[in-house]
């Protein structure tokens, strides 16, 4: 639907992000260009998502559109490049951050750059988040114990028990959450009496610029008493709360390798006995969706066991313990800890999250987490490089640059398709269903720039594993990822793959399931529920029937209608190029959707000075960098010059 643009009206389109969302970032130490998320001062305004640039880069790499705008897209390629320097490729960039919200020990409110703090510490309670991102989940810094032997006498003790004073220090880089137990027991022959044999003091620090939670524990014994055998322990608990999300990874270092750890049954059992540098809990995910829980003890000597119990099947309380065999009236005990939350997380990260628990500052503003956009980040490279590869730009790019992107591809492309593995192959819940389906797309757009058989491999495996994920018709005939709702941008994603797909695989499975896909989008009016009560909103949707009930997703965020309606540009293409053959109300249908979307978008357009902003939704008063290049691809028809421009399907193999 190019003729849906004119040009000037896209060149303000995209003259909107080059003058209201591209700023300077430092990545090691060089100056990037990249996308800020928008540009009202929204609390979050200024991050810099990995998959928004991607976006963009894609749009921009069209030959038409790089020759005016190949700085901008240098620079975000840049920042891709930048963001994914090693095996993981990162979610976000942000500066630094420290608000406290509310300094009431009783209800504390902190946030960070990349984290959420809030709790109770006259109960000893320290919840931790994740801001923004697909992976939010709450993780309790809590369930502490202390053991001890006064004489003959053995104590075990609750420290949230017995918390006498608790506190929120602020700190030139941060802040220092406390709070403080008195360990009283029972002791004397004839007469029970209690007595105070120590004072245990748990500090967590938290910095604007550090993305860990900086951990230590000091117990001071009391004048005159002599503890013995003494275990401190740092906990996790409350970890079984999400029971379709269960840390079912669990990793330990010994001797330089990392093992793996079982999941505990109900029984509290040793996982792991003696040092470690490093203990990781990661969620039984997709690997940008999951959540990883790193600890390394700064002092890995003293770590005598980490334990662990599970509860319903799933991991539900951790305890490392610290052994300290003799402590003298008047003397400290002190261990230290530095543990690190990230939303998006894979296997073969674990040596990077052990170099980041040691020196935040390779990080360098990066997010830890994974980008859970990375076929995204991956489609956007296979697109240059497609188009280098045919000649199409009018200033080529050179061949180091383009032996630099393709080492960055093959390289996440790799992690990509292992972080889906379960057992040897892909499984369906540690797929995203949008990531796959970019991920698929920059298999095709590789192929028809190297016909490399390799990329065919994983093109095969990856669109199994994509056929799978369709529901039956049933259950709404959507794509949806594995136990989740069905979203019509990850359906759309998965629709614009197999029209992607078809010139290359016009096979019956293939034509099927792109078919029942087409059918499952709706037109309707959904009553979209909002803070100020629900909002009537007429758009393309898809539903899916789960426990009984139905689900169901629309457009009204904008970026959904804007990648919906590039997937029926892709669809129609397939249908001219005669690899599907659409009966007349089908045709009809793909008219009514595109018009539906296109009449949906039309409010949402409004004059930023001399440029244009798509407003992220009906209600919203600003754009983003996550809906101006969707909203622009879902207009431009990029697909026709990936198509136009390559080999004949028969010589592609």
């Amino acid at each position: 639907m190019a003729e849906l643009l004119r040009e000037p009206e896209r060149d303000r389109l995209i003259a909107y992000l080059e003058r209201h969302l591209l700023r300077t970032v430092t990545l090691d130490g060089q100056a990037v260009p990249a996308l800020r998320e928008t540009h009202p001062p929204f609390p979050t305004s200024e991050w810099c998502w990995t998959a928004d640039s991607a976006t963009a880069l894609e749009m921009l790499a069209q030959p038409h559109l790089h020759d005016r705008w190949r700085g901008m897209a240098d620079g975000l390629t840049d920042f891709l490049l930048g963001m994914g320097t090693g095996h993981l490729l990162f979610s976000r960039v942000s500066p630094p951050e420290c608000v406290v919200r509310s300094a009431d020990p009783r209800q504390f409110l902190i946030r960070t750059r990349s984290h959420e703090f809030r709790g109770d510490l006259s109960r000893g309670v320290l919840v931790q988040s994740v801001r923004g991102g697909a992976a939010r989940r709450e993780i309790h810094h809590t369930g502490h114990l202390v053991e001890f032997r006064t004489g003959r006498q053995r104590h075990c003790l609750d420290v949230e028990d017995s918390i006498v004073d608790c506190g929120v220090e602020p700190r030139p880089d941060g802040v220092v959450l406390f709070h403080e137990s008195a360990l009283r027991v029972q002791g004397g022959l004839l007469r029970k009496t209690e007595r105070e044999v120590g004072r245990l003091r748990y500090e967590y620090a938290i910095g604007g610029g550090d993305p860990r939670l900086l951990l230590r524990v000091t117990l001071r014994a009391a004048p005159g008493v002599v503890l013995e055998n003494v275990r401190l322990t740092t906990a996790l608990d409350a970890l079984s709360a999400e029971p379709e999300r269960p840390f079912r990874h669990l990793v330990a270092e010994r001797n330089g390798r990392l093992q793996p750890l079982p999941v505990p049954g109900a029984e509290l059992i040793a996982l792991h006995q003696g040092p470690t540098r490093l203990f990781s809990l990661t969620e039984e995910a997709a690997p940008g969706a999951a959540n990883g829980v790193h600890i390394a003890p700064l002092a890995p000597q003293a770590l005598h066991s980490i334990k662990a119990q599970g509860l319903q099947g799933r991991l539900h309380w951790v305890l490392t313990r610290y052994l300290f065999p003799r402590l003298e009236g008047g003397a400290e005990a002190a261990i230290r800890e530095a543990r690190l939350l990230t939303a998006g997380t894979h296997a073969a990260g674990l040596p990077a999250y052990e170099a980041i628990l040691a020196d935040p500052a390779i990080l360098s503003g990066r997010d830890a987490g994974l980008s859970a956009d990375v076929g995204t980040a991956l489609n956007a490279m296979a697109t240059q490089l497609f188009f280098a590869a045919r000649n199409a730009y009018a200033v080529p790019l050179p061949a180091e640059r383009q032996a630099q992107m393709r080492v960055w591809y093959d390289r996440h492309l790799a992690q990509f398709f292992a972080g889906m593995e379960a057992g040897g192959e892909p499984a369906m819940g540690r797929a995203y269903l949008r990531a796959l389906a970019f991920a698929l797309l920059s298999l095709d757009t590789m192929l028809r720039a190297t016909g490399e058989a390799r990329y065919a491999a994983l093109l095969d495996d990856g669109l199994t594993l994509l056929l799978r994920l369709q529901q039956p018709e049933e259950a709404g005939g959507a794509f949806a990822d594995y136990g989740q709702a069905a979203y019509l941008d990850c359906h759309a994603a998965a629709m614009l793959a197999l029209a992607r797909l078809l010139p290359r695989r016009p096979e019956p499975a293939v034509q099927a399931a792109l078919r029942q896909a087409l059918a499952a989008v709706r037109v309707g009016t959904l009553d979209v529920p909002l803070e100020k009560g629900p909002h009537r909103l007429d758009t393309p949707f898809v539903r899916r029937r789960r426990n009984g009930r139905w689900d169901e997703d629309g457009g009204f965020w904008s970026f959904k209608l804007g990648l919906l309606m590039r997937a029926l540009n892709a669809l129609r293409l397939a249908a001219q190029g005669g690899f599907i053959v659409l009966e007349p109300a089908e045709q009809e249908h793909v008219a009514a959707l595109s018009e539906a979307c296109f009449a949906g978008l039309r409010g949402r357009v409004r004059d930023l000075g001399d440029t244009l902003e798509v407003l992220t939704s009906p209600v919203a008063g600003e754009g983003n960098a996550a809906t101006q290049p969707a909203v622009l691809m879902g207009l431009m028809a990029p697909d026709e010059a990936i198509l136009r421009l390559s080999q004949p399907a028969a010589a592609l193999g």
